[in-house]
């Protein structure tokens, strides 16, 4: 599951990227890893549940 929510995220990440400006950049990295976090978070309360 954190395998298809890390291709997800980078995906849209990347799509973030190119449809928008190169400044961005950084905001868009920092929005890529809460969300990898977020998914890992999840993911980890699931397997431990």
């Amino acid at each position: 599951m954190i395998v298809w929510a890390a291709v997800v995220a980078l995906v849209l990440g990347g799509l973030t990227y190119f449809l928008s400006e190169p400044s961005m950049l950084l905001l868009n990295l920092a929005e890529l890893v809460g969300v990898l976090c977020l998914f890992a978070l999840v993911c980890a309360a699931e397997a431990f549940n």
